[in-house]
């Protein structure tokens, strides 16, 4: 579920960053930029449901 909503968050982050750019709206732009980073943090982050990912991380 945390990829899913990871790649959710990166959409609407890249399209907010897209809509602020286009009428010149700094602000949301910065505010997409961020919301699509926090959306590659959550994709990259392991899941519970597989402990195994947690071994990339560590080694």
């Amino acid at each position: 579920m945390g990829k899913t909503k990871g790649l959710q968050r990166r959409i609407v982050g890249k399209a907010k960053q897209a809509i602020g750019e286009i009428i010149g709206d700094q602000d949301l732009h910065e505010a997409g930029k961020a919301e699509a980073e926090r959306g590659r943090e959550e994709q990259d982050k392991p899941s519970d449901r597989n402990p195994l990912k947690k071994l990339n991380q560590l080694t």
